[in-house]
């Protein structure tokens, strides 16, 4: 059982990535109003009952199988209308939660239709024990639980995580064939055609899926395999590998190289103590 727990926080804990703040299970959900929002990070999710959301100016019906989560600083309000309404509930913060959620794709606010609330329920739960037990790095052991949970969310839910999924399995023909002939050059056009589809929609469902333009991920591609052969063959010329990862000119292999990685190709070398 999942009992209400505020952990104290010490000048050690307080710049750790991800800090539990807050959690607790809630039997009877009293009506909470909060015109100025929190001002940490919050996940709840319905046990039993039913009750309302109102966010962003929106009505929103939270029975079981339903979780919201919001940033911090967003209005707020919820109430029950089917009691009891038991809610278990999460509140959380740290230097690396807003890059984490902008990399699950996590808005300022979501509700979400869970499919599998008992692997969230014990995700909480094994988070609880943590803060509660006697070990001394118990802050340490709930911040990667934290971690584990927020990176898992998606999982936890329906419509957002399937459709993510299904971008990712229209995009795959595409990635397979960068995989295959990167050392080549490759036309928007070639990629948009083996999906049948334009190169303009090509480049907006790639963008919403990797958040890089298909050139710019097979850039990244090539400069990954360019990394192996420096390192695989440390006599290899450098114009070689260019020429292998799909670059006739070393001198624009080599500054797109350094734009990537920060070093030249040889200096990437002697880093790795290959020179």
């Amino acid at each position: 059982m999942i009992r209400t727990i505020f952990p104290m926080t010490t000048e050690n804990e307080k710049n750790l990535p991800f800090i539990v703040k807050g959690i607790g299970v809630q039997e009877n959900q009293e009506h909470i109003s909060r015109p100025s929002g929190l001002t940490d990070y919050q996940w709840a999710h319905c046990m039993t009952g039913e009750g309302i959301l109102i966010i962003a100016g929106r009505k929103y019906i939270i029975n079981n199988d339903m979780g919201f989560f919001f940033h911090p600083n967003i209005p707020h309000e919820y109430y029950a209308t089917k009691e009891p309404w038991k809610i278990a509930w999460l509140i959380f913060n740290g230097s690396a939660i807003r890059g984490l959620l902008t990399s699950l794709e996590l808005r300022q606010w979501e509700v979400m239709k869970l499919h599998d609330t008992k692997a969230i329920d014990k995700s909480l739960k094994a988070i609880y024990l943590s803060l509660i037990s006697d070990k001394p790095d118990r802050a340490l052991d709930s911040s990667a639980l934290l971690y584990k949970f927020l990176v898992k969310l998606k999982d936890f839910t329906c419509s957002n995580n399937e459709n993510q999924n299904k971008k990712h399995r229209q995009l795959l023909p595409i990635i397979s064939y960068m995989e295959k002939n990167y050392a080549k050059s490759i036309s928007l056009e070639e990629m948009a055609n083996i999906i049948h589809i334009t190169p303009y929609h090509l480049c907006r469902i790639f963008k919403k899926t990797y958040h890089l333009t298909p050139f710019q991920y097979l850039t990244r591609l090539r400069m990954q395999k360019a990394k192996e052969l420096l390192i695989e063959f440390p006599t290899m010329p450098v114009k070689t590998i260019a020429l292998k990862v799909g670059y006739r000119d070393v001198s624009y292999f080599c500054s797109i190289f350094k734009k990537n990685e920060g070093n030249t190709p040889l200096d990437f070398r002697k880093i790795h103590g290959i020179i």
